[in-house]
């Protein structure tokens, strides 16, 4: 099983998807200062994730025969420090989705939006190295299927508060 695979008590992806508060472009660009920071985390952590469940795969897969105990006690540190990244990654998600938005790619630490787009519910969407929100997609629609903002975004990307 591939180590991104495994089941853990980590979400995969935010719960807020079905959340009923919208964002503007607007919101979601003056978010960008503190959201780039906890991204980071995100994906520094995230990294890290990755490597202890590899390790600790590889461990159970291939035990050292010579030692049961030292195993064991490998093993139970590796499910340790996963335990403790998975509580610290779980707090950053919970600080996205305070500010009304949520991780849709712990990976690559793509940040969606919700927002009304001629009237129907979209994600804006942002990844770091964007300078801004500048893509948004459709619900059922990951990033890579993202559309670009054109200049008309004021006219169709409609305040939250109408």
């Amino acid at each position: 099983m591939n180590p991104v695979e495994m089941e853990s008590p980590m979400r995969r992806t935010s719960s807020t998807q079905g959340q009923s508060r919208l964002v503007t472009v607007d919101d979601a660009n003056k978010m960008m200062p503190l959201l780039e920071r906890v991204v980071c985390d995100i994906i520094e952590v995230w990294d890290g994730i990755i490597q202890k469940r590899t390790e600790l795969e590889c461990l159970e897969k291939n035990p050292i025969r010579s030692d049961d105990e030292t195993c064991a006690a490998a093993a139970q540190d590796l499910k340790l420090e996963l335990n403790l990244l998975i509580d610290r990654i779980n707090g950053y998600i919970r600080e996205v989705e305070e500010l009304g938005c949520f991780v849709q790619e712990f990976k690559r630490g793509v940040i969606n939006f919700p927002t009304l787009y001629v009237g129907r519910k979209v994600f804006l969407c942002w990844r770091p190295g964007d300078d801004e929100v500048c893509h948004w997609h459709e619900l059922d629609e990951s990033f890579t299927e993202r559309t670009p903002i054109r200049d008309f975004r004021d006219f169709f990307f409609q305040r939250s508060d109408q």
